[in-house]
């Protein structure tokens, strides 16, 4: 994410760095002290915030949707000047 360049979509960052867990979801330390996450119901651990993959899919999203308006717009203003 370009903080300039994504201004507009800094806030999906910021809710992914406040997201919640999902229930059944807990938070750990491993032996070297780095934070990690567990899932006791599906016995699955990862070191990355299980709602990170979703707020990237969104900003992806979010993202191309930007740049397809911007596309349009463009192809809007070639149409009209001619």
């Amino acid at each position: 994410m370009d903080v300039v360049e994504d201004a507009d979509l800094i806030h999906i960052a910021e809710w992914a760095l406040t997201a919640p867990l999902p229930e059944g979801w807990t938070v750990h330390l491993d032996g070297e002290g780095n934070e990690f996450f567990y899932n006791a119901a599906t016995n699955a651990s990862t070191y990355e915030h299980p709602m990170d993959e979703h707020y990237r899919a969104y900003y992806r999203k979010m993202k191309e949707q930007k740049q397809l308006a911007k596309m349009a717009e463009a192809q809007q203003a070639a149409a009209g000047g001619k």
